[in-house]
């Protein structure tokens, strides 16, 4: 006869972020595979990233912040990061088609679901300091954290939308937006 194995509770705060970078990473995998492999490539008019360095950015942003999740838990001492080790302007190898970013996202996703539960209580009163971002505890970085996430995913809309090539079901500036699932596919 085994012995149950019991679950710990996630803390309140980590099941809403979860939630928030669920559908957040949902949309933008949804919408990746919607679009054309020229217009990941495409940039705003004005200059900036394109939505392939985008999609960069929001991969190795999202597994730096599980780096440091698990850097807080290895080391009881362990209170700051620089900038660049939680992400910030870190860009890695562009994916060359639509497809290959949309399961960037989607690994991205799984990664980020499957780690989030990581912030206990305990970890969640620690304080850090982040350079010139200044000391917050970590359950005040975490919707900093998955905000950055929403961030890039209007940044990406706005790059699309610019160009004429966000779809009206994901044109959420719009009012557009349909909430429908869609199992991955496009439109």
């Amino acid at each position: 006869m085994s012995t149950p194995v019991s679950t710990p509770t996630v803390p309140p705060l980590v099941a809403e972020q979860s939630r928030i970078a669920d559908e957040t990473l949902t949309a933008v995998e949804d919408l990746l595979r919607t679009i054309g492999d020229a217009d990941l490539h495409r940039a705003d008019p004005g200059g900036g990233w394109t939505g392939a360095t985008i999609v960069s950015h929001m991969t190795l942003a999202g597994l730096l912040w599980v780096a440091d999740v698990t850097r807080l838990q290895a080391d009881p001492d362990l209170d700051s990061f620089y900038r660049e080790e939680i992400g910030h302007d870190a860009t890695g190898a562009v994916p060359p088609t639509a497809a290959e970013a949309a399961d960037k996202i989607a690994a991205l996703r799984r990664t980020m679901l499957s780690t989030l539960p990581l912030h206990t209580e305990e970890l969640l009163a620690r304080e850090v300091s982040i350079t010139t971002l200044g000391r917050r505890t970590v359950a005040e970085w975490l919707p900093v954290i998955v905000g950055h996430v929403v961030h890039h995913r209007d940044q990406l809309h706005d790059v699309l939308r610019s160009r004429g090539c966000l779809p009206a079901r994901f044109d959420t500036a719009a009012g557009t937006a349909s909430t429908a699932p869609t199992n991955g596919r496009g439109a």
